[in-house]
């Protein structure tokens, strides 16, 4: 045993700190997040996913978005990792990550992905034109 702690010694000096205080297990996440209620609900997720993508069904390049939207729910929602582990795991930047979390909620609040109004609002067709005298 003495054997093993004067070689433990050569390369830990008394000050380093898994000598002086042992090394700890961190938790990941310390306090809760709250999980919003559509977020549990699969048919409330479905209905935020089929009004962001409309053309889920045939468009490839929505139907791609669509499941990278879904897996970012099930990690950062469900599961509740935190941005950077989401990152980690879908391979993506950081900001990339934030940004879609930011559209996610606003779409499950009825709002347009990039936050300019409410879903449905937009008027259809031409603009009137103004007669200004």
């Amino acid at each position: 045993m003495r054997k093993d702690f004067q070689q433990l010694r050569r390369f830990l000096d008394g000050d380093d700190p898994f000598m002086t205080g042992g090394h700890q297990t961190a938790n990941l996440r310390k306090r809760e997040r709250t999980i919003p209620e559509w977020a549990k609900n699969d048919k409330r997720v479905r209905e935020v996913l089929l009004q962001s993508f409309p053309k889920l069904a045939t468009d490839k390049k929505q139907r791609t978005q669509a499941a990278r939207w879904m897996r970012a729910i099930h990690l950062y929602f469900r599961l509740q990792y935190t941005r950077r582990q989401v990152a980690g795991e879908m391979q993506l930047s950081l900001c990339t990550v934030n940004s879609m979390v930011r559209n996610i909620q606003r779409a499950a609040q009825g709002r347009w992905a990039n936050g300019s109004g409410r879903l449905g609002l937009a008027p259809v067709g031409r603009p009137k034109k103004t007669i200004s005298f």
